[in-house]
């Protein structure tokens, strides 16, 4: 290792402490990255996921917590060859983390690919060890990326999600999801009182919160404020990054889902539903269509979401004939090793039933402030 060069800490308001120096090598320089259009330039030339866009860090933001884009860069022109994006998710109750990404499922450090893009990952996987232990964090999280057998992290599978290929168009997308499921396609797309619409305005912004509040409240989860998503509308949908498709009857929302895109993928997240509708099919037929759209407009694969292996969610979306896939989840233990949050102990069950029983006006309140601090 060679010269040093420094990180800074940006906090929400833009003052800025030093943090320790960064290592540096012959090849490559580690610093902070400032420049969004670089930044996102850059994971959309290395078919980066899009949790690791900037406008989901802005989202992430928007709850105070301190975040980094660190990059490391060739020394002989200047050009991003890693980047990894990280929040500092702290609370009394549920601990100080460094994450990557906060909120979802898939995130890390990612490189360019070039023979050295080993020592470029590597110099800022230490860089989070340092960081990690500057900020007397209990673990560092990087979730569903590509890096397998990083010293000192430890790789745990505990998420599983689908990916379908989309790249031979929706043709050969339709052959592979099931006959039953296909049939409940079918009923809701013959169905006269369903619509299907992609969202193109605020106003459709507000109308799936109203429903992604509800669903949350049944789950006896916490919500993301509306802050949250009006952030990442504003900063990903003009581009494509975002897109928002809702069924609706009768001029109501009973289903609901974000994609979000990049490079050659397309990201299912924020699924939401009435029961009370869930004979119409509706969230049969949103899925196809956000899969139909993905192989229409060219992206290589649709990626669902994050599930529990046998549940019956996972039953559902296999019936669309992807291929299961282990998320590998890097984690990092600055001190002794600790227990990692599962939303299946026993103690948040006991937490949900509560949850539920609280009047929806006050989740609504009270779930943000509760969200924010979990990370998960």
């Amino acid at each position: 290792m060679g010269e040093t060069a420094p990180v800074t800490r940006t906090h929400r308001g833009g003052d800025t402490t030093m943090l320790n120096a960064v290592q540096s090598t012959e090849q490559y320089t580690v610093d902070e990255c400032t420049d969004s259009r670089a930044w996102n330039e850059f994971l959309e030339r290395t078919d980066g996921p899009a949790y690791n866009h900037w406008g989901w860090s802005d989202a992430v933001a928007s709850y105070g917590h301190d975040r980094w884009h660190l990059v490391a860069r060739k020394r002989e022109s200047d050009e991003i060859a890693a980047a990894l994006p990280l929040y500092h998710v702290e609370s009394r109750l549920f601990g100080s983390k460094l994450l990557s990404p906060a909120f979802a499922e898939r995130g890390g450090v990612v490189c360019a690919e070039t023979e050295r893009a080993s020592t470029a990952r590597q110099l800022l996987l230490e860089q989070t060890k340092r960081m990690a232990a500057e900020l007397g964090v209990d673990y560092v999280s990087l979730r569903g990326g590509r890096d397998t057998g990083a010293e000192a992290f430890d790789v745990k599978n505990r998420y599983v999600t689908f990916r379908v290929s989309t790249d031979d168009g929706p043709e050969a997308v339709r052959d592979g999801i099931r006959d039953s499921r296909l049939r409940q396609i079918t009923q809701a797309a013959d169905n006269d009182t369903l619509e299907f619409r992609v969202a193109d305005s605020m106003a459709d912004l507000k109308t799936y919160y109203r429903l992604y509040l509800r669903t949350m409240h049944r789950h006896g989860s916490p919500a993301h404020s509306f802050e949250f998503f009006e952030t990442l509308w504003d900063r990903m949908q003009a581009d494509g990054n975002f897109r928002l498709s809702l069924i609706l009857r009768e001029g109501e929302a009973i289903n609901g889902m974000v994609d979000l895109s990049l490079g050659s993928t397309v990201y299912q997240w924020g699924v939401v539903n009435n029961y009370d509708y869930r004979e119409l099919n509706g969230g049969s037929l949103l899925l196809w269509k956000s899969l139909e759209r993905a192989a229409a407009e060219g992206f290589d694969t649709y990626e669902f979401g994050r599930t529990r292996e046998g549940s019956g969610v996972y039953m559902f979306k296999k019936s669309f004939g992807g291929t299961k896939t282990w998320y590998d989840d890097l984690h990092y233990f600055p001190k002794a090793e600790v227990a990692l949050p599962d939303p299946e102990e026993d103690k948040y069950e006991r937490a949900k039933e509560v949850w539920k029983r609280l009047p929806l006006s006050v989740t609504r309140v009270v779930g943000p402030q509760v969200r924010k601090q979990i990370g998960i």
